[in-house]
């Protein structure tokens, strides 16, 4: 027969609860604390009791296990499961979670069966998901961006983008340093308007550079051109 929660209350349970929960890493531990519930079966008072002995043993014998690094994936998971795409972010906290759990079961199961016969029965139950963290890891970067290496098409056209902007970068570099150009250019800089590269030209020396208008300045005296030399790189770019 379960305890009233008026028995509860009268022993102040609720307070236990929350000290208990002080201890916990993370929410869903605190949750699982403060959802703790007395029992008056003789056999899971026993199960817990000596759960929790192995567990004392285990901080003054390994004080190093831990389950860092894990997170709250709940809201994650429930997301995944409804078909939802999770956001980067909630990906690497997937991830952490799995390495998180893998770390504890492979120190768990080596420990003495003998001594710990009940968290090495626990540790066998923990998910061990190395092909997800593999996933993870190869496609978000730590700062939460894709990798080039989440799929070869992605990896192929990226370095086709950084080969073209390399192409763009030296032209544009080659036309603001070079003589020819020099006293027609406001600046000998490179700018972006409209998201095309361009150069700031005196509006009185249009003609020498050759181009497309993509701006000018409030007064008028500069005009924001993308030589036609570039046309074709930027386009590619």
């Amino acid at each position: 027969m379960p305890i009233s929660e008026q028995t509860l209350e009268t022993l102040e349970f609720p307070k236990i609860l929350e000290r208990l929960a002080r201890h916990t890493a993370f929410s869903a531990s605190r949750e699982l604390a403060l959802a703790l519930i007395p029992s008056t079966d003789a056999y899971v008072i026993r199960r817990a009791i000596e759960l929790t002995s192995e567990a004392r043993r285990l901080l003054d014998e390994r004080p190093d296990i831990t389950i860092g690094g894990a997170r709250d994936i709940r809201g994650a998971i429930g997301l995944a499961r409804r078909g939802g795409v999770l956001e980067a972010s909630a990906l690497l906290e997937v991830s952490a979670t799995l390495a998180s759990g893998r770390r504890l079961r492979a120190s768990l199961l080596k420990l003495d069966p003998a001594l710990f016969p009940m968290l090495n029965e626990l540790a066998a139950d923990l998910p061990n998901l190395p092909a997800i963290e593999d996933a993870i890891t190869t496609t978000i970067g730590d700062d939460g961006t894709v990798l080039d290496s989440a799929s070869p098409l992605l990896g192929r056209l990226r370095a086709e983008v950084r080969v073209a902007f390399g192409r763009l970068q030296d032209k544009l570099q080659n036309i603001v340093s070079s003589s020819q150009y020099s006293d027609a250019l406001q600046e000998n800089i490179i700018t972006v308007r409209n998201g095309r590269y361009v150069v700031p030209v005196k509006a009185a020396n249009k003609r020498t550079v050759r181009g497309l208008v993509h701006d000018q300045s409030a007064s008028g005296a500069t005009l924001y051109i993308e030589p036609f030399a570039i046309v074709e790189l930027n386009n590619k770019w």
